[in-house]
């Protein structure tokens, strides 16, 4: 399990050192040795949660232009992370676009999948609390797979920069994390899909719900560079970040939520004083 959410890693360390091109050329062999070993479905699997994310750091993370004093500008990090929402927003819709022929629509399909799911992995389980799991779980689940992705993209995105900085291959410098800033689109979607979200019915209000979790996660990272920039100023800074990520990993679900309220305030407190560029700092 932990070698899956891996996966991306040594591709985007090579997209972020070799460039996208090399990029592909790995992404082509990987598919086609995934295919001739577990098969065409796999394959076309590990392209859109391995090589897709890869393809799109690389490509956007290694763009940059010269000032007019002579300085180098990289694309900003919140850009590249605006890249992988919109990516995750698009599977989500194309998942959605699939399953639209279910009798019971988009939902039925997939409160379907879930008791299906259970029945292999808990057939013991009885139909009362099996019931309830489906329930529980289906309001929000092609969401969490998104999300899920996205945060492993984004961390592997991450660790990828960070290994080749440690051994001296990297390209771009290491970016301030800390100034992150993001386009103005993820917030009007945002408020697009969460109106859509809570005032449709039907399959329109299901998948716009979703597309409103998903699109809580560049807020979610925007709030914590807002945490880690005052963590900064403070004496018990490595305290305050811990029980920051701490909540996180206790209690994901309503910590995300809290720190994603950070990240939406930020947004709009840096919307009224970011420069030209975007945000595109590098430490």
């Amino acid at each position: 399990m932990v070698l899956s959410y891996l996966a991306p890693l040594p591709m985007m360390m090579i997209g972020l050192w070799a460039g996208a091109a090399a990029t592909l050329v790995a992404a082509v062999v990987g598919a086609a040795a995934v295919a001739g070993t577990v098969g065409g479905v796999s394959a076309l699997l590990f392209l859109v949660a391995t090589a897709l994310p890869a393809l799109v750091v690389a490509n956007r993370s290694l763009l940059w232009r010269e000032n007019q004093d002579g300085s180098i500008e990289w694309y900003p990090p919140g850009e590249v992370l605006a890249w992988l929402t919109a990516i995750g927003l698009a599977l989500l819709l194309c998942g959605a676009a699939l399953m639209a022929d279910h009798p019971d629509g988009v939902r039925g399909f997939v409160a379907e999948m879930i008791g299906k799911a259970l029945d292999l992995i808990a057939a013991e389980l009885p139909p009362d609390r099996r019931a309830d799991a489906v329930t529980w779980w289906t309001p929000l689940f092609p969401a969490m797979t998104v999300v899920s992705w996205l945060l492993m993209a984004v961390a592997n995105a991450c660790g990828a920069q960070a290994l080749l900085v440690r051994m001296g291959k990297n390209h771009r410098p290491k970016p301030a994390y800390r100034e992150l800033m993001l386009p103005n689109w993820p917030a009007a979607a945002l408020a697009v899909t969460g109106l859509l979200g809570v005032a449709a019915g039907g399959d329109v209000g299901f998948v716009a719900a979703n597309l409103a979790v998903v699109l809580l996660v560049p807020f979610v990272f925007l709030g914590l560079a807002g945490i880690h920039r005052f963590a900064a100023t403070k004496p018990q800074s490595r305290l305050i970040l811990g029980l920051v990520y701490g909540l996180l990993i206790l209690a994901f679900g309503w910590a995300a939520i809290i720190v994603a309220l950070i990240g939406l305030v930020r947004f709009w407190r840096l919307r009224f004083r970011r420069p030209s560029s975007g945000g595109g700092m590098e430490g």
